[in-house]
């Protein structure tokens, strides 16, 4: 079943610079959408949408996770 969820991504500094997007387009098939975010050199805090089947976008985020990235679920993004 395809699903539209919003979450609250912060990446920390190490990994601002690694290409998020292409590797949730590619691993996952998901369209993620950044709607709203802070980003300095230090850290990012991204409001995202991913769109895609629902286990894609759970695997998308234990992927996300695993790599010391903070998904935080939300029903609405405000930054």
């Amino acid at each position: 079943m395809r699903t539209k969820r919003k979450f609250i991504i912060t990446f920390p500094t190490q990994l601002v610079r690694e290409p998020w997007n292409y590797n949730l387009i590619t691993r996952f098939d998901i369209i993620p959408n950044i709607v709203a975010g802070t980003i300095s050199e230090d850290s990012a805090i991204l409001g995202y949408e991913f769109d895609g089947e629902d286990d894609n976008v759970a695997k998308a985020i234990v992927y996300l996770e695993e790599k010391g990235v903070k998904v935080e679920a939300v029903d609405e993004i405000r930054l």
